[in-house]
């Protein structure tokens, strides 16, 4: 039996813990500092329709119900996984169960205990539901109510991802929901309400235009004491109204505007702005199950045909860097690729043949978001100038998760941001590149590949971490090698933020807004 403490090294060490036992104390992202009256209204970059936190895979979602619920861990800025709700987990010699001890004191908005029955509800509804966070279970097999304060997870086969999966699997009053239920579990009711035991409650949403949360007074978690009594989101995804709204006043926090708008808000004197450099990239997906990308060599023409250089220098006005893998430049466990380059020559000679097909290819993209539009216009542009015909289609989000479904509705190109699920790179390679998750909301390509799935597959069930490293940096070279999809620019988000705010920092489960670390300076 192995004992692991609590601080470990952003990567695979977060992870391996699933074939010991470990042992952590809760903690939570907070500061300290002095409570006022105070508001934080935060610009929010995205469309949020629905808030049930079973969604939470997706980055927005996330962001607007992290105030209000608690996971059983997460992980800090320094890569460290923390107990939330559970104080201590300890996990079996076999690696086929884990057995955690839930925060004593520890009580849902409407007064009632969180207890070993929510996480069991909890896990199992996600499970029987099969959408978002039901990714990070996929090896959950059942839980055992020890006592109302410990809960044994049941796993289908050791792995490496569970634990950190479980940042963004958060804890619901299982009575409240039962009480809504109706005939889909909750799904509409939650879509709407809340049933966390978070550091925040919900006073007020308004699906796609407005969240309004208020500080929860009998949080028995550390509570940040200089948090903002009241955070507002306002969903605003056009840079160019973000940029107007901070200089009017409207918004304090904004992380999503484009590097063209920043300098017009920063010369303000009473704002200043933190770059984090998050684990997200931009990426185009290829439907690999069909034709022509069912072809390596199509792929590989299409990469080759991009401008990567004159993305980050025009489009991203130097606020990130040309991708150098499968995998954002600031995980671990990554092989030495060379940052991606255009080669126009090799990709005509590549793409001759579906330049004479005159098949028409779709590209889908998000309007919205100008770096999705820009860098689609431009592989538009440039695949004209090689003879192939290329059809720009919008989309927005939940539609093109949709289209995931089968390989039949997912669009021919796709021009995407992506961000791992959790810190562990095995995590971003499982979901986006295995095939047990085509034709899932998961696995953007429908990529299948049976010697990937093999390496994933070891690599996932052992507990060495070096060799997960070695077997993980093979799988990253062996999609490129395959042109499995094509990564562009790794992000540097930029976050504007009044000169009285600190405690902006990368929770790295988090790729959104962690309100409730913000501190307000008298």
């Amino acid at each position: 039996m192995r004992t692991f403490r609590t601080k470990r090294a952003l990567g695979l060490g977060l992870v391996a813990l699933a074939l010991g036992t470990a042992t952590a104390c809760a903690a939570d992202p907070s500061g300290s500092g002095a409570a006022g009256d105070t508001t934080l209204t935060f610009g929010v970059d995205g469309t949020v329709p629905n808030i049930d936190p079973v969604l939470a895979d997706n980055s927005t979602v996330d962001q607007s119900v992290v105030p209000m619920y608690e996971s059983l861990v997460d992980y800090d800025p320094d890569g460290t996984l923390q107990g939330r709700l559970a104080t201590a987990w300890t996990v079996a010699d076999d690696a086929r169960s884990v057995t955690f001890t839930l925060r004593d004191g520890a009580k849902f908005h409407d007064g009632a205990p969180v207890t070993a029955d929510d996480v069991k509800y909890t896990f199992d509804r996600a499970k029987a539901l099969g959408v978002g966070v039901a990714q990070f279970l996929s090896d959950y097999a059942s839980a055992e109510v020890v006592s109302p304060t410990e809960v044994k997870i049941n796993l289908a086969a050791p792995s490496s991802l569970f634990l950190g999966g479980l940042a963004k699997v958060y804890v619901v009053n299982s009575a409240l929901v039962e009480k809504n239920a109706g005939s889909d579990q909750g799904q509409s009711w939650l879509a709407s309400h809340e049933a966390g035991s978070g550091p925040y409650t919900l006073e007020d949403f308004k699906p796609n235009r407005q969240i309004i949360f208020e500080k929860y007074d009998d949080f028995t978690g550390d509570a940040n004491a200089a948090a903002p009594d009241k955070i507002v989101y306002r969903l605003i995804p056009e840079s160019s109204t973000q940029r107007e709204e901070m200089l009017a006043g409207n918004i304090d926090v904004a992380d999503g505007i484009e590097p063209q708008d920043l300098a017009t808000v920063l010369e303000q004197d009473h704002f200043t702005s933190v770059e984090l450099a998050k684990a997200q990239g931009l990426y185009v997906y290829f439907n690999t199950q069909r034709a022509p990308f069912d072809d390596p060599s199509v792929r590989l023409g299409i990469r080759l045909a991009y401008d990567y250089q004159a993305h980050v220098k025009t489009i991203l006005g130097g606020h990130g860097a040309v991708a150098t893998g499968v995998a954002p430049a600031v995980m671990d466990c990554r092989p030495e690729i060379a940052p991606f380059e255009q080669d126009l020559d090799q990709a005509r000679e590549l793409l001759k043949g579906l330049a004479a097909s005159g098949q028409e290819l779709t590209l889908a993209y998000q309007a919205i978001f100008a770096e999705q539009a820009d860098a689609a216009t431009a592989l538009q542009s440039t695949l004209r100038d090689l003879g192939v015909k290329v059809k720009l289609k919008t989309v927005d989000y939940p539609t093109y998760i949709e289209s995931l479904g089968s390989v039949g509705t997912t669009p021919d190109m796709a021009v995407i941001w992506d961000n791992p699920p959790t810190p562990d790179v095995g995590s971003l390679l499982t979901t986006r590149y295995h095939s047990k998750f085509r034709e899932t909301s998961t696995n953007f390509g429908q990529y299948g590949n049976p010697a990937i799935d093999k390496l994933l597959d070891q690599a996932n069930a052992t507990g060495d971490a070096a060799a997960r490293c070695d077997l993980y940096k093979q799988v990253e070279q062996d999609l490129v090698d395959d042109s499995a999809s094509m990564p562009v620019a790794d992000e540097v988000t930029t976050v504007v933020v009044p000169t009285t705010v600190t405690g902006v920092e990368l929770y790295p489960a988090h790729t959104g807004y962690m309100p409730q670390t913000y501190q307000i300076e008298d």
